[in-house]
């Protein structure tokens, strides 16, 4: 009956558990070594959730010593099996979690070396892109009834114009005078973030969910055990195309001439006819821009709450300083490493020890790197 059953079944762990048990039973009723072999096999190859579990304990139960030797034999090697398989999933967890730092640390190094502003208020940002999206989906799907996934590939743009839209603002009103005064635009972007926070509290609550498209649900299962969603690999992909794109503005355009030649040197860039207040503008609504987009990918994988920012920000500024500011390839580097790293320490110790241990780490390695990964070569003009 339960081969019957297994015939109709489509899902593939359901199907793989189910040939588990069948095989289990024959290999407890097997009448020789060469069907219990057989059996055995048949096990290892379907390679079940508690496969390996079974092997071993048929190994000490059996009086059959070949069989004893060869299930404990498939054991450890589906026991091998399994703990590579953690490896990797580990590291794509590491990848997709180093993706979402790049993808929002991307603003703040731009901005941080172009106007030397430490933007507490840059995961705000992300957190305004977030909201956006949750709006989008409020839109079409509360007011205008169209119950599509289309809200959210609209939102993407749209987070990254709103977002930049306020980072204009903020930029204009407040962070243009603090410029180069790194300890008053701590403080005064810090103040920002706290009113951006308490604003969105106030109009939207503590918690609020955003739908994932419906063909960003589930996963592609590479291998048996191991399953890759599908909204971690579009933050991937999102990430290297964003990538790609802020590659393409700061090193093959007008625009990023003038923002790399402001980063470098902003009086000779003014003597020379750049227009620097347009370039800092500019550069503060494309930075922001990309937070929002980022907060807007982060709806894939958690919930939007007002104070979603904050958790990032640290990070942020983590991978912008170890990789080098203004560095495209150190910030890539930097948020790999270090979303790698933070999964890595999270199945040997707690969370927090962890974020502890990447601390003490990055401090150490800035005390032989205090420029980061990649410092720039030789003295600026003003030193």
């Amino acid at each position: 009956m339960l081969k019957q059953a297994l015939t109709l079944e489509n899902d593939a762990e359901v199907l793989r558990t189910g040939k588990e048990s069948v095989y289990s039973i024959q290999l407890n009723a097997a009448k020789s070594t060469t069907e219990g072999k057989l059996y055995i096999d048949s096990l290892f190859n379907n390679w079940g959730t508690n496969t390996a579990n079974f092997l071993t304990e048929y190994s000490e139960k059996t009086l059959n010593p070949e069989l004893k030797e060869y299930a404990a034999e498939r054991g450890r090697k589906l026991n091998t099996r399994h703990q590579v398989t953690e490896y990797i999933q580990t590291f794509f967890s590491g990848i997709s979690l180093g993706s979402i730092m790049v993808l929002i640390a991307l603003g703040l190094g731009i901005v941080y070396g172009l106007a030397g502003v430490i933007n507490m208020a840059h995961g705000e940002f992300m957190m305004i892109g977030a909201y956006t999206t949750f709006c989008m989906q409020s839109l079409f799907i509360g007011i205008l009834g169209i119950k599509s996934d289309l809200f959210f590939w609209i939102s993407l743009p749209v987070s990254f114009i709103v977002a930049g839209i306020f980072g204009f603002i903020i930029e204009r009103l407040i962070v243009r005078h603090l410029y180069s005064r790194p300890l008053e635009s701590l403080l005064a972007t810090w103040g920002v973030s706290l009113v951006l926070v308490q604003l969105a509290r106030t109009i939207f609550g503590d918690l609020t969910a955003v739908k994932t498209p419906s063909v960003l649900s589930g996963g592609w299962e590479a291998i048996p055990h191991l399953v890759l969603p599908y909204n971690r690999l579009f933050i991937i992909g999102l990430t290297l195309i964003t990538l790609l794109g802020v590659y393409y503005m700061l090193f093959r355009s007008r625009t990023g001439l003038r923002i790399r030649a402001v980063t470098q040197n902003r009086s000779m860039s003014s003597c020379l006819g750049v227009e620097t207040r347009k370039v800092d503008a500019l550069t503060f609504f494309i930075g922001s821009g990309l937070a929002g987009m980022a907060g807007c990918a982060i709806t894939l994988i958690g919930n939007v709450v007002p104070d979603m920012g904050q958790t990032y920000i640290v990070d942020s500024f983590l991978v912008v300083v170890s990789g080098g500011v203004g560095k495209l390839a150190g910030t890539i580097l930097s948020g790999l490493s270090i979303g790698i790293l933070t999964k890595a320490l999270e199945l040997p110790f707690e969370a927090v020890f962890g974020k502890v241990f990447i601390l003490a780490v990055i401090i150490l390695f800035l005390q032989f790197k205090p420029k980061g990964l990649f410092p720039d070569k030789g003295r600026s003009a003003e030193d």
